[in-house]
Parts: structure tokens; sequence; C-alpha cells
């Protein structure tokens, strides 16, 4: 079988704090909703919502079969993307970078914003016009080499690792 599923891990905290929101949503939702009325309702389902984004994960899907790959976006074991199909690869770039995301300073009297950064580790397939596609992006060394590996035994392409 030729088909792969990496996904990003999801840490203890996570799961026992995503967990303990979806659980507690459901028990109040099927049974205090009846005490209270549904004046309570939409808290119970943001709480149940709310556990499941912190429990879902990002992540990618190659089928080297039928030369697609997807990112995904799983809750609970079900993978949700588009399937999309490999570019004519000349070479693969492996590289670090620095993503950065501003957080606050919506509005015109906003004055508290700040800038959030992290490392990560992007995978760019660059095809024969030398123009790159972002394929992946992850936090672990070893699942971008992993990857770009499968896709250099099964292209037969270059890897250019700037690690």
């Amino acid at each position: 079988m030729e088909k792969f599923l990496y996904l990003e891990k999801t840490s203890l905290k996570s799961l026992i704090l995503g967990n303990l929101l979806w659980i507690s949503g459901l028990f109040l939702l099927l049974f205090f909703n009846v005490t209270f009325g549904p004046a309570f309702v939409l808290v119970w389902i943001a709480l149940i919502i709310g556990g499941f984004v912190i429990l879902s994960n990002d992540g990618i899907e190659l089928d080297l079969k039928n030369n697609q790959y997807r990112n995904v976006f799983s809750i609970l074991g079900l993978n949700i993307g588009n399937w999309k199909n490999f570019p004519n690869m000349e070479y693969i770039s492996i590289f670090r970078s620095n993503i950065s995301t501003k957080v606050g300073g919506i509005g015109m009297t906003s004055t508290a914003s700040t800038r959030i950064s992290e490392k990560v580790i992007l995978i760019n397939l660059f095809s024969e016009n030398r123009k790159p596609t972002t394929f992946y992006c992850t936090k672990d060394e070893n699942i971008a080499i992993e990857i770009s590996e499968k896709l250099k035994n099964r292209y037969q392409v270059e890897i250019i690792n700037k690690l």
C-alpha cells in the first residue's frame, strides 16, 4: 500500500483539556438542560465544539499510487481535506523558517498587539519552471526527512536539504 498519513502530535495537556470539555459539555447538554431550560444549550454546544477543536490536529496524507496528496484536518480520526495531484517535480527543498503571526491590534483605538513567532520546517516542491509549491509545514525534522525521502524514491528527484 502506498498511502501514508502524517499527523502532528497532540500534547497530553490538550488531550486532557479537550476530552474534559467535550465530555462535560455533552453531560450538561443531556442531563442539566432539563433543569436550566434551553437558555444554556448554546453554551453546552460551544463546550463540545471547543473540546473537539482542541483535540484536532493537522497533517498530510500521501497517496503515491494515485499521485495525489492532501493536507488534512483531523478530528477524532476523521480526516478532512481535498485531494490534489502532485506537480511535475524537478527537486524537493527542505529548510527551516520562522512563521510569525500578529495578535491583537484590531481597530483604530487598539494599541495592544504582539507577534508570535515559531520555528518550523518547510518542504517545498519545485517544478520545471522553478516555481516553488509549499507542500508541508511541520515542527518535526524526522517527519520532514521521511516525507521527502518517500517522494524522492517515488518520483526520482533530488532533495536539497538545508536543515
